[in-house]
């Protein structure tokens, strides 16, 4: 098996834990912590099936019951770990719907998961894995960023239709919107020459994101 082969067309793992629910929704939980941890600590090679099981204080055999691979396990924990920020979970917070609060509401949520201290682990993890091959990132990629991207497109296209927006390609300015708000201080963070954002610094940022987008994309009344 292929390190992507694990990896099916909709951005989840395949394999045992993706055919229906878990035998254990608690192991289940624990494994995905304990690989998470261990996947930060050691890398990727580093960590073993033997040592998630080791912190999740469960078998070997549970975690193969649960995760047919390594890399299955990795990308399963990898979307655990951003499913709960996708720009939908925003949204569905919001009790009135209006196009700048939409658009803090995603970016807020967004920033609080790209700015946190285990993210600029997980991305220093995969620039480093990087170097040696482009699969751990297909991996991470399609366990949650494509997601991410095609739903933040989705988003801004609603608002097209509405007449609020005017894009002409919203996959783009998707793109343009999460650097507005994440550049330069995700950069020089990830570097370590820059402490990590403060929550007020975090809504600093996106208050002036999405200031700078309006101008660039609100529809001329």
């Amino acid at each position: 098996m292929t390190q992507l082969s694990a990896i099916s067309e909709n951005g989840h793992s395949s394999g045992k834990a993706g055919r229906g629910r878990p035998r254990d929704v608690k192991k289940n939980t624990a494994i995905l912590e304990a690989a998470s941890d261990l996947f930060l600590e050691l890398g990727f090679d580093g960590t073993s099936m033997d040592g998630v099981a080791r912190r999740a204080e469960v078998s070997k055999q549970t975690v193969y019951s649960h995760f047919s691979s390594k890399e299955q396990l990795f990308g399963e924990a990898v979307h655990a770990a951003i499913a709960a920020y996708y720009p939908d979970r925003a949204l569905a917070q919001l009790e009135t719907r209006e196009l700048e609060a939409d658009l803090k509401a995603v970016c807020q949520t967004l920033a609080n998961l790209l700015m946190d201290t285990r993210a600029i682990a997980m991305f220093r993890l995969l620039v480093a894995a990087g170097a040696k091959s482009s699969a751990l990132g297909e991996i991470f990629w399609r366990s949650g960023g494509a997601d991410i991207q095609k739903q933040l497109a989705a988003f801004l296209q609603t608002w097209v239709d509405k007449g609020e927006l005017e894009i002409d390609d919203t996959e783009k300015a998707g793109q343009q919107l999460v650097a507005l708000f994440k550049e330069p201080a995700h950069f020089r963070i990830s570097i370590g020459i820059q402490k990590p954002l403060t929550p007020e610094e975090i809504d600093a940022n996106v208050n002036d994101a999405v200031a700078s987008f309006l101008k660039l994309y609100k529809a001329l009344e």
